[in-house]
């Protein structure tokens, strides 16, 4: 067990300093690229200790590979970011080392294309989400939280422009809704005009006397945060809640999903109204967050504490969930039902008339 802790505590540090090695060698790039550091550019030197940095988490990768805690294929990327790096500290190193970086770069483009069909053709049809389908074969090159960040980013881009391109059209899945009185709804109607008005400041008063590179970042950032939102909405039309055979899955569109069995609810009431928000940003806090802004929330108690699934793999246990719903009395009735509780236990009537009066 010691062995182990000394390992992974071993992987954490290195993957720690060559991120931070990365950032420093970025910075001295872009906002000191003629500073000096004997004779040579100052962010070649920190690219010289970015390569060593990395050639030693190299060498901690190679060792959990022998041990079996990884696959091999986990090698491949970080020896391409060596092999490049090296091409670019040392400079034009002659045919041969301009043919070896080529065929690196080449060798990751067929071994991304061929584990993603291998694991297409593989995998049996399901009703699994897209991001945990596409983030176990991108899990054979990278660490589990970056493949599934990658597959996160991809499934957003696709709902965005499912959406645009005549998505939008199609009635949202059956289901338990809960986008229709979202703040993100009136935010996506406001968005031409919020978008005009941001270019227009951007290009007149911030980027006129900026240099091309950066005046092209900022825009991509704006789109890419434009379609970001419009992705968003587009997930919290096609995953509605589901209360069947005696599950109740909950949505928080791609953001947030938890598989809750019917029977460890041990209570659903409306969420109670706080006069100061820093009670209610409290309250919110120690609750497992499945709401949307501006529609109405009901607050479920768990019998025993559950794990969320959220951006970046399983999330903090809990027992309290925050559950936004356009039909409360319909939701609460469906659970009422499934589990066959008594009436006081899920007093429909009651809850209904006190989602009314909040």
């Amino acid at each position: 067990m010691s062995s182990t802790r000394r390992a992974a505590a071993t992987s954490r540090i290195t993957g720690a300093a060559v991120a931070i090695a990365a950032a420093c060698t970025l910075a001295l790039r872009v906002l000191a690229a003629d500073m000096q550091f004997r004779e040579r550019p100052a962010w070649l030197a920190a690219l010289g200790v970015l390569l060593a940095l990395l050639a030693i988490r190299l060498a901690v990768l190679v060792a959990a590979v022998r041990r079996g805690e990884l696959r091999w294929s986990r090698l491949l990327l970080p020896a391409i970011f060596l092999v490049e790096g090296l091409g670019l500290w040392w400079g034009d190193g002659g045919a041969a080392w301009q043919a070896a970086r080529f065929a690196t770069a080449i060798a990751l483009e067929l071994a991304v294309i061929v584990l993603a069909i291998h694991h297409l053709r593989r995998a049996p049809h399901t009703d699994e989400l897209p991001e945990d389908r596409l983030a176990r074969p991108l899990g054979h090159l990278l660490p589990p939280r970056a493949a599934r960040l990658i597959a996160v980013e991809l499934t957003v881009l696709g709902l965005a422009l499912h959406h645009l391109f005549g998505g939008w059209r199609r009635p949202s899945r059956p289901g338990f809704t809960y986008h229709r009185d979202a703040t993100l709804r009136l935010l996506l109607l406001m968005l031409p005009l919020i978008a005009t008005a941001d270019v227009v400041l951007l290009e007149l008063l911030i980027l006129p006397s900026v240099a091309l590179w950066l005046k092209i970042i900022v825009h991509f950032l704006a789109i890419y945060s434009v379609l970001w939102l419009i992705g968003l909405w587009a997930s919290f039309r096609a995953r509605p809640h589901q209360v069947d055979d005696g599950l109740a899955t909950l949505h928080r569109g791609f953001l947030r999903h938890i598989a809750v069995p019917l029977d460890q609810i041990a209570s659903i009431s409306p969420m109670p109204t706080f006069s100061d928000d820093w009670k209610l940003r409290a309250y919110r806090k120690r609750a497992i967050r499945i709401d949307v802004s501006g529609s109405p929330t009901l607050e479920i108690r768990l019998r025993t504490p559950l794990r969320p699934t959220s951006l970046l793999g399983a999330g903090r246990a809990g027992d309290h969930l925050l559950v936004s719903v356009d039909d409360p009395g319909a939701f609460i009735a469906a659970v009422s039902s499934a589990t066959r509780g008594p009436s006081s236990y899920f007093d429909v009537e009651d809850r209904c008339r006190a989602l009314a009066t909040t």
